[in-house]
């Protein structure tokens, strides 16, 4: 046999190892009642999970059950060492995963090899159960939040996605078993994931805001901020790192009381006017609090600003 053959076959062999396990060289296949007298509380969990309630649970017809995955039970059933039994435990174990995969080949598990757990050596069993009912070993949140802890505490400040009061799960946003590595995002890139729910700052508009054609973390941050609208910084401060003050902010205000005309159109007829007191700093206070409140679409608008400077971008209605 040629070097080429020997290593074809070994490739079949290795493959047919990994469909169906064994074991021991030496074992056979007792059935599951076997397996449930040593195992008695995982009878019940088991039927009761989806593994359990699929019928056709099986590698061939001769074996199912517990066997179709853990292998062959005889050796095992009688010395009753773990050692003679394939048991998947642990995040560091490989040997899960594949066996899971071997079912799991399409659908959200398909790009599980190229996925960020997968390179962090987590394996299927890191999150699953597979005797039990729900199959996650937490709830899936709190499951998330055990290694993203950063992400999770964000997620208790007080600007936060519906996440603590059930209306949304991590998975809502994120492919948990495969996408792209940085952010893993459910299918879509960070922004179209966005406006997926955010549908009307998606535009086209006639006058556009820069950073939100490029990616709404520029502002944002999705899973939590202290300021409002998960704004990843306050007002004025966040616009002024891309934007320079009005140049009204500088200047010094007339101090002292002030009153408005009386408006004598009859459309207003009984109206008093305005009247109030400025400060020095009230130019400061007006152009240095919150930029929102006279740039109120700033995520793009199809009306010109009336502002001939600004050419209509102001973005003010």
């Amino acid at each position: 046999m040629d070097r080429c053959t020997t290593k074809a076959v070994l490739l079949v062999l290795m493959g047919l190892a990994v469909a169906f396990p064994i074991s021991s060289a030496n074992a056979g296949y007792v059935g599951a009642d076997i397996c449930y007298e040593c195992h008695d509380t995982l009878e019940g969990e088991f039927e009761k999970s989806v593994h359990g309630r699929i019928g056709e649970f099986r590698l061939t017809s001769a074996i199912t059950g517990c066997e179709s995955c853990h292998g062959a039970g005889s050796v095992h059933s009688e010395s009753e060492e773990p050692a003679d039994i394939i048991a998947y435990s642990g995040d560091l174990n490989d040997d899960a995963s594949d066996m899971c995969l071997e079912c799991h080949k399409t659908g959200v598990t398909m790009n599980w090899d190229m996925g960020a757990h997968a390179a962090a050596d987590l394996s299927c069993m890191s999150c699953h159960s597979v005797h039990g009912e729900s199959m996650l070993i937490d709830n899936v949140n709190d499951l998330c939040g055990s290694c993203h802890q950063e992400q999770a505490t964000k997620n208790m400040m007080p600007s936060h996605h519906p996440l603590e009061e059930g209306f949304m799960t991590c998975v809502d946003c994120h492919d948990v078993h495969g996408g792209n590595y940085q952010g893993i995002f459910a299918g879509e890139e960070s922004r179209e994931l966005c406006l997926s729910c955010h549908g009307q700052h998606r535009g086209p508009f006639i006058f556009e805001h820069s950073p939100v054609e490029e990616d709404c973390g520029i502002c944002h941050d999705a899973h939590g901020t202290v300021a409002n609208n998960l704004l990843i910084q306050n007002e004025p401060f966040l616009c002024l790192q891309c934007h320079q003050p009005h140049f009204h902010a500088g200047l010094m205000s007339w101090e002292g009381d002030y009153s408005a005309p009386q408006n004598t159109l009859d459309d207003y007829a009984g109206y008093e006017g305005l009247s109030g007191h400025s400060q020095a700093d009230s130019f400061k206070q007006v152009m240095l609090t919150k930029c929102s409140q006279c740039h109120q679409t700033v995520h793009g608008t199809d009306l010109p600003s009336q502002s001939i400077p600004g050419q209509g971008r102001a973005l003010v209605r």
